[in-house]
């Protein structure tokens, strides 16, 4: 996992909304496999995905539909071997919550080993609409 401190955080444009990089996990999405198919492997991916998805709520995951399609179809292509994960934060916060707190916002994707994962997590969030994904959580005393 990367990490950094709090004066060194990463900002990514999120729609209209400034938000700060807080963790960035780049793991390989086969860890653990003997064998199997493309197919079989997307089938495992979605399963871990949905459950991930039951659990945190605030979880967008890039290219889902395409990957839901792909288990329809035939496909004979393995994924990306890297699953990454990114958690970003922002100070915005709905309009109708009077507690204070901040936003939290966490994104999935699989890529490439060779690509940079700053670069594509900024590609992947700048058209995301913030306000309908990101989940409010407030400060404990």
């Amino acid at each position: 996992m990367i990490q950094t401190g709090n004066s060194e955080l990463r900002g990514y444009q999120v729609g209209p909304i400034r938000a700060e990089l807080r963790a960035l996990t780049v793991s390989d999405d086969r860890e653990g496999m003997l064998e199997g198919t493309p197919q079989l492997h997307r089938r495992f991916r979605l399963m871990g995905i949905e459950k991930a998805m039951a659990a945190t709520p605030h979880l967008y995951v890039h290219d889902l539909d395409k990957l839901r399609a792909d288990i329809e179809g035939q496909v004979e292509e393995w994924l990306p071997r890297e699953a990454v994960r990114a958690r970003l934060t922002s100070w915005w916060q709905p309009e109708d919550i009077a507690e204070s707190g901040h936003t939290v916002l966490s994104v999935m994707w699989f890529q490439a080993a060779a690509q940079d994962p700053f670069a594509r997590l900024a590609t992947i969030v700048r058209p995301l609409d913030w306000t309908s994904l990101a989940k409010f959580v407030p400060f404990e005393d």
